[in-house]
């Protein structure tokens, strides 16, 4: 079967087959995150070469996930979607180019430049890559919009093994920044991305199959989807980020954060690729509505207990939590109006940016003023809440 754009929806229109367009799009995600995460995960070396305070550096940080957040929201308005996959190339190209220029510049300008423009580059990603997925599953009738962030997730896992092996080998830097440029360049030109038919918004520009219904039908309203999205990416933002510090400091397990952290990743890469079956068998967020309270009960648990156990059970949980509920608010915001996925996930996008930019000056905050392991048994309340209210209009949804 191949899809192709319906009568009159304009010349140029890829006619690609659909196992085709997923392979494509999974693609996308992973060329996404492995230049940035492979950024995340050199980012004190890079540091080094930089005669720059540790609070100036921190500020430095912010320009990326600030730029993230005035252009998720703007570049809708700005590119046509006639023009979205030269876009999503441009974007997939400048990422792996900026990412490679951050890893060999030695100039503090020509960095805040360079992180103006990765700013950009992942905002574009961001809308344009999941408004594909979800305009693949309205073409083919496929679900794939959860395992399309499983591949984001093997991007991130690569990375991370790409700076082990680069640190294991007393390799410089700048080797992991040359791995991103030939797994970029390499991806570029084996992916070459073409346009796909939108579909009209009374459905006579899909395609030969229809997007998959969902068994429950669960639906909020987009102010409520975009702050799950600040509440979701805040956490995810403070779990990255201090994870360590409650495993090494807060509980005195020094030297098992790295494990904790792996359990975290395995949780979400392992409901990432099982998660359009749950969706299919469930409806959307029924995966969380089961782990996010899992999760919060087993995090108070392994703060008050300080079993190893334990807090890798509570990790691998909460892992499996914040792995699908993103991807599943994502979806319910590109679903919720014909022809205007783009649009619906940037400003989840745009909510979840400022989550990210709140959540580790709050994190330090509460560090300072009481403790870390405080501040985690905050975030277990958050969780708790968020999913207990999200688990009561999910069965309310049930029953209707």
């Amino acid at each position: 079967m191949d899809v192709t754009a319906p009568d009159g929806a304009g010349a140029g229109v890829a006619t690609l087959r659909p196992a085709r367009m997923i392979r494509q799009t999974r693609a996308v995600y992973f060329l996404t995150s492995y230049p940035l995460t492979s950024w995340f995960s050199e980012t004190a070396r890079v540091h080094d070469r930089f005669t720059v305070s540790d609070g100036a550096w921190g500020v430095l940080l912010m320009t990326a996930p600030a730029v993230t957040l005035v252009t998720a929201r703007a570049y809708p308005r700005l590119v046509p979607r006639r023009l979205a996959h030269r876009a999503l190339a441009l974007a997939l190209a400048g990422m792996t180019v900026t990412v490679f220029g951050i890893g060999l510049c030695s100039s503090v300008p020509l960095l805040c430049c360079l992180l103006v423009l990765l700013g950009v580059a992942n905002a574009v990603l961001q809308v344009e890559g999941n408004s594909r997925a979800h305009l693949i599953e309205s073409l083919t009738g496929r679900r794939v919009f959860a395992s399309c962030h499983g591949c984001y997730s093997l991007g991130v896992l690569a990375a991370g093994l790409t700076a082990f092996v680069v640190s294991a080998w007393r390799l410089p830097a700048v080797v992991h920044f040359w791995v991103v440029l030939l797994v970029g360049v390499t991806g570029l030109f084996a992916l070459r991305i073409g346009p796909l038919a939108e579909p009209a918004a009374d459905g006579s520009g899909a395609g030969p199959d229809t997007a998959p219904a969902d068994p429950v039908g669960v639906r909020f309203s987009m102010p409520v989807l975009m702050a799950l999205s600040f509440v979701l990416l805040g956490m995810e933002a403070a779990v990255n980020a201090w994870h360590g510090t409650l495993v090494d400091e807060g509980l005195g397990f020094d030297g098992y954060s790295g494990a904790v952290y792996a359990a975290y990743a395995l949780g979400g890469i392992a409901i990432r690729f099982t998660g359009d079956l749950v969706r299919a068998r469930w409806g959307t967020l029924a995966a969380f509505v089961v782990a996010g309270p899992l999760a919060s009960l087993l995090l108070f648990a392994a703060l008050a207990g300080r079993q190893r156990l334990l807090v890798l059970a509570a990790f691998l949980v909460l892992g499996v939590a914040q792995g699908i509920a993103y991807p599943d608010v994502l979806k319910l915001a590109a679903e919720r109006e014909p022809g205007e996925a783009a649009s619906h996930v940037a400003r989840v996008v745009t909510a979840g940016t400022v989550g990210v930019l709140l959540a580790n000056p709050l994190m330090g905050w509460v560090c300072d003023r009481f403790s870390v392991v405080g501040a985690y048994a905050g975030l277990g309340v958050l969780l708790f809440v968020t999913a207990g209210w999200t688990t009561v209009r999910y069965v309310l949804a049930r029953r209707t």
